[in-house]
């Protein structure tokens, strides 16, 4: 059963780790690098949530209702090219960024306002074309130089696509002209990045919202966008039920032509102005939209909304009192800007139980809870298996020490009344020890063989990688055999989105590659150590946790010579752009450009990669198997330093006993709470 949010799981595992810290500082044992590594990862982690839509879709208005706050000034009119960040501080500032690297800083609501709307904002004029990409692949990319007529002719051809308001084509195309004439010259100081810090509550620690420029029909939304895109927990899909089509193709492109497979699950639809509808017409259009996006999303992650309901509910939770909501009510009925939704509630709620009554009516109006819960569902996902991840973590240095501490209480406990018996079975074991050791080395290097032995055509690795490349030049083939009249503006970007999945791919293939080799090397300690008279295998196991990993993502990538530019995609983006009206024999450039480089650059460099990687995890593996087996002759050591002395054997006894029962309490504490953390990621 759920019943805690994330921050407060954390927080429990956290002070588990706090538990286990001082374990280990009792025993005289170092906590090891990468398990502090982990735990800062995740006392520092950022969770960001990204928010995208079309224009008028009403993204401000809910950001603002999410975040509890007016941090986007709803009066101001849409930015233009630029990304807004939004992240806890302790004071109201904006920062903003220009195309050509210029920084301004403001501070105050009223002067951080007055900037957004006059020097970020897009003015009436222009407010129905598509500036983020004139912005980004005009003005920005020819950096105030002569733009060649052919392409702005087929710039304004593509562009059509985007006239989402339906106006006359050539009103529309000299709308855009008298933009990019009026705009050139100043190209520089084209805002492209604004970070705002607010006093935000508590438990948005942590959090960066990102308020990306409004999407295309063709679903580009810019450049700047998709990096950030790439770097996103969730991603929220902001669409108006009022004024806009439910069929969305800006939202179906987005969906197919950004967001890679991986990205899809972290991917949710929000649609705006529920309280606008009667409950019937919104039951009606929830529906239609569920089965309308079926195949891409699932229908706990289309979720309608209401945020200017919730906004109303956000100031009367400011007011406080029912006095002065009374008063605000009044103040906008005589102001002629009421709000029926909140103030008809208000009204009916001051009869039935007052403030409660009225949060809990609003709240379900607005909804909002639903994003909540969804985004603690799916988007949370991957923290939750970073925290039960780091709980398994502790678990094995846990079972470790408890390895360690068991064994060695056996003996001393066999000897206690027999110091020279004692000696006798202490060499014994550092015997057994050293034989472990060297029989355990001689697997791993069999093992590492069996997987990276690519002389003889019969290594894992080599093999599994040559399935995944058929795979892939059979998907390159097709857009080779694409007619012409079925290549458009979005072939390009289905292959683009293509490649980005099978990179995605080979970084699972990689970790999944490199846990087999480490599931195989600890079935060879178990092997090695499968008998009740000696040390069990936990007192020798290694411990890979997250951190590990990522510094041995690091540093075979290093190793690997190109593999960065073809894991960026640099390998697919320095043939990515011509001119517009050479898109269809581009696409298939491209298509045979990385089919030639499938053989020659991409597959081997991944391959390499991969194989370096197992690399550094046998290598690691190895480091950490010799400071375990030194860890163990410590201990054994320890004990022989007080065989001459009965109370000194007995006093060891007592201490042994003593952290044996610690370790237990902290495996009851850590097998409980991932308990309750797996409940969070069943499906």
């Amino acid at each position: 059963m759920i019943t805690k949010d994330y921050k407060q799981n954390k927080k429990q595992v956290l002070n588990l780790y706090e538990e286990y810290k001082k374990s280990c500082a009792s025993s005289g044992k170092k906590v090891s690098d990468n398990i502090i590594d982990q735990a800062k990862k995740i006392m520092d982690e950022v969770f960001n949530l990204m928010i995208v839509g079309e224009a008028k879709s009403g993204k401000s208005t809910f950001i603002n209702a999410y975040l509890g706050r007016e941090v986007v000034p709803m009066d101001v009119r849409q930015c233009t090219s630029a990304i807004i960040k939004i992240k806890r501080g302790d004071e109201f500032k904006l920062v903003a960024k220009t195309a050509a690297g210029g920084r301004t800083t403001v501070t105050g609501y009223e002067k951080i306002r007055d900037f957004l709307k006059y020097h970020a904002a897009i003015s009436d004029k222009y407010r129905n074309i598509p500036i983020t990409t004139i912005n980004n692949e005009i003005l920005i990319k020819y950096k105030g130089g002569k733009i060649p007529k052919h392409i702005m002719d087929t710039f304004l051809e593509a562009e059509a696509k985007d006239n989402l308001f339906n106006m006359n084509l050539d009103e529309y195309n000299n709308l855009i002209i008298s933009y990019i004439r009026e705009n050139r010259d100043a190209w520089g100081k084209i805002i492209t990045e604004i970070e705002i810090t607010y006093p935000l509550p508590e438990e948005m620690q942590g959090i960066t919202l990102i308020d990306s420029p409004g999407v295309g029909a063709g679903g580009n939304v810019g450049k700047i966008a998709e990096e950030y895109i790439k770097n996103a927990n969730a991603i929220i899909f902001v669409k108006s039920l009022n004024g806009q089509a439910l069929e969305s193709s800006s939202f179906m492109n987005f969906l197919r032509n950004n967001c890679t497979d991986r990205k899809k699950e972290s991917l949710f639809l929000v649609l705006t102005g529920k309280s606008n509808l009667s409950g019937s017409d919104y039951a009606s259009l929830k529906e239609q939209a569920e089965a309308m996006y079926k195949n891409d999303i699932r229908a706990e992650k289309i979720i309608g909304v209401d945020s200017k309901v919730q906004l109303f509910l956000n100031m009367c939770k400011e007011l406080g009192t029912e006095e002065s909501i009374d008063e605000f009510f009044e103040q906008l009925d005589e102001s002629d800007e009421n709000f029926p939704p909140a103030s008809n509630c208000w009204l009916r709620a001051a009869k039935k139980g007052g403030m409660s009554v009225f949060e809990e009516k609003m709240g379900e109006m607005s909804n909002f809870y639903s994003v909540y819960a969804a985004l603690e569902k799916f988007a949370r996902v991957a923290n939750y298996i970073q925290l039960i991840d780091f709980l398994e973590n502790l678990e094995k240095e846990y079972q470790r020490y408890l390895g360690v501490y068991s064994s060695v209480l056996n003996e001393a406990k066999e000897s206690v009344d027999d110091p020279e018996a004692l000696e006798d079975r202490i060499k014994t074991k550092k015997k057994e020890i050293s034989e472990v050791y060297s029989k355990i080395n001689e697997g791993i290097n069999e093992i590492y063989k069996k997987y990276t032995d690519n002389i003889n055509g019969e290594g894992v690795i080599m093999n599994e990688a040559e399935k995944k490349k058929e795979v892939y030049e059979e998907k390159l083939v097709n857009f080779n055999k694409l007619p012409e009249y079925e290549i458009n503006d979005s072939t390009f970007s289905s292959m683009k989105k293509m490649t980005f999945d099978a990179i995605d791919e080979t970084k699972a293939f990689r970790r999944e590659i490199a846990d087999r080799v480490i599931e195989e090397c600890n079935k060879k300690l178990i092997q090695y150590t499968d008998d009740p008279s000696k040390i069990p295998a936990e007192a020798y196991n290694p411990n890979f946790t997250e951190a590990d990993f990522e510094n041995i993502d690091e540093e075979a990538k290093e190793q690997t010579s190109g593999y960065k530019d073809v894991e960026s995609g640099l390998t697919f983006k320095s043939v990515e752009r011509v001119p517009y009206h050479h898109l269809k024999e581009h696409v298939k450039l491209v298509s045979n450009s990385i089919s030639d480089r499938l053989n020659d650059e991409i597959i081997p460099k991944m391959t390499d990669n991969v194989v370096n990687y197992v690399n550094k995890c046998t290598e690691i593996y190895k480091a950490q198997l010799t400071m375990h087996k030194q860890e163990l002759e410590d201990e054994y050591q320890k004990l022989l330093e007080d065989q001459k002395n009965n109370d000194n054997i007995r006093v060891n006894i007592e201490d042994l006993e003593g952290k044996i029962k610690g370790i237990q309490h902290g495996l009851g504490t850590l097998g409980e709470l991932k308990g309750e953390l797996k409940n969070y990621v069943a499906e």
